[in-house]
């Protein structure tokens, strides 16, 4: 296992790719002469910097015109924030989830633990549902989506967040019921049938979604 840190692309053209942080500053954004180039209309040239310090890690916004944003919280222009095992940032539209080494810990015995009832696998873009295998699989775009709901899980996202996270490319220009006709597949996929209440995902009237934890 490497020494280094890691960040994991969770949704956008990269999605599933990882950069290990193995420089002592690494930077993020849309020039071709970043350490990590990110494929993001919504991203300033030089967007970001991620800094090694004593074995931490430090996000730096640099002035970026749309922000970095830190488990859902936006840094001020020009802020910086720690980054922790399993958070995720987002530097623009694109998000990325952060993985330290030095949060794993071995212990002499693990409690076993239930198997969530919903589970995402962005290595694979694989689905499991208590337990069990989603086949066939979601389309590209049905798992981009179930997978920017399911890294926000309990809190409300709107429209416009969904449409900037799923449709990069459309530059988040989407109509309300392509993006409801796309939560309704989904729920379709991972929802019993015949259910009067949502399991997973919840609409919120007017202005979003929100995905329920278990």
């Amino acid at each position: 296992m490497s020494r280094y840190g890691r960040l994991v692309c969770i949704n956008g053209p990269k999605a599933g790719t990882a950069y290990e942080l193995a420089q002592d500053v690494v930077r993020i954004g849309r020039s071709a002469d970043s350490d990590i180039v990110l494929e993001d209309q919504f991203a300033s040239r030089h967007h970001a910097e991620i800094r090694r310090v004593e074995g931490a890690y430090q996000v730096c916004d640099l002035n970026s015109k749309n922000g970095v944003a830190v488990n859902g919280a936006r840094l001020p222009s020009g802020g910086s924030a720690w980054l922790d095992d399993g958070g995720e940032v987002r530097f623009a539209s694109t998000s990325f989830r952060f993985h330290d080494p030095a949060a794993t810990v071995t212990a002499p015995s693990l409690v076993a633990v239930r198997e969530p009832a919903l589970r995402v696998d962005i290595a694979t873009r694989q689905v499991y549902v208590d337990g069990d295998l989603l086949d066939p699989p979601l389309s590209a775009k049905q798992f981009d989506l179930l997978w920017f709901l399911y890294q926000s899980r309990g809190r409300v996202v709107s429209k416009d967040e969904i449409a900037q996270a799923v449709w990069p490319e459309a530059g988040g220009d989407v109509y309300d019921a392509n993006i409801d006709r796309m939560i309704s597949r989904v729920r379709s996929r991972i929802e019993p049938e015949n259910s009067e209440e949502p399991r997973f995902i919840v609409t919120v009237r007017g202005y979003g979604y929100q995905m329920l934890l278990e």
